[in-house]
């Protein structure tokens, strides 16, 4: 039996496929007649004589435009302005008997995109009654307990939700609505959502300066409340953090 194997190096011969077909050999192929004739291109072409059906080349104006559209360079203008902006982020933490303290703070560059009013909490900064930062933080401040599959009691099933005696939570604030020496005047209230808020509450909450508390008196319950921030009375790593953030 014929070993059907493929082989490979020097002075293997050919496998051909059909013997009937021409051989293919390394010389150029012959030119094919047109019309009868067999025409070759120049080895050097005349200039093009032609005067009709001919595209106008683009004028001045044009490239001129091209290079200054607007529509191109705003999108960098913009985002540098984003980037110079920015926010900073507190870390704040919860304990017994509505006790806020801030434990980090944090200069992040980029558009602040404040979260909806919606989860389990939500949060309002102000400095006096102007409000610089509103939003909502979802799934903190409490503890869920998955139901047991093979429980037989009825208090056994279901899902059980406690609350949290301590925990942490992050506020956004705008880095050019406040400065560091307006620090000790920064409020921030936190509130425990009771309720699903009305779909428009965002647009209503920055439409009317009124504190969020008393916009939603039966959808919000406060929880905690800041009352002003004093680097020097905090640890020193977490002052320095500040500072640098609100420098």
């Amino acid at each position: 039996m014929a070993d059907e194997r493929m082989q490979t190096g020097r002075g293997i011969k050919p496998v051909v496929g059909n013997t009937r077909l021409p051989r293919m050999t390394d010389m150029p192929p012959e030119p094919a007649a047109i019309g009868g004739k067999t025409l070759l291109m120049a080895a050097k072409p005349k200039a093009d004589t032609g005067k009709t059906k001919r595209m106008p080349p683009p004028s001045t104006a044009v490239l001129r435009q091209t290079k200054t559209r607007p529509d191109m360079e705003a999108p960098k203008a913009k985002t540098a302005a984003r980037a110079k902006d920015g926010y900073v982020r507190l870390r704040l933490r919860v304990t017994e008997g509505g006790r806020l303290t801030v434990v980090g703070a944090k200069a992040v560059e980029g558009e602040l995109v404040e979260p909806k009013l919606q989860g389990a909490l939500a949060y309002e900064a102000a400095l006096g009654p102007r409000r610089i930062a509103a939003g909502g933080i979802p799934d903190v401040g409490e503890q869920r307990s998955f139901p047991d599959p093979k429980a037989t009691l009825p208090e056994m099933k279901g899902h059980h939700v406690t609350e949290l005696a301590s925990y942490e939570v992050n506020v956004r604030v705008p880095k050019g609505a406040v400065k560091a020496s307006e620090l000790p005047k920064l409020e921030v209230a936190l509130f425990r959502i009771k309720e699903d808020l009305p779909a428009d509450a965002a647009v209503l909450a920055a439409a009317e300066p009124a504190p969020l508390g008393d916009q939603f008196q039966r959808e919000l319950r406060e929880v905690a409340r800041l009352k002003g921030i004093k680097p020097d009375k905090l640890a020193k790593p977490v002052a320095d953090q500040l500072k640098k953030a609100f420098k």
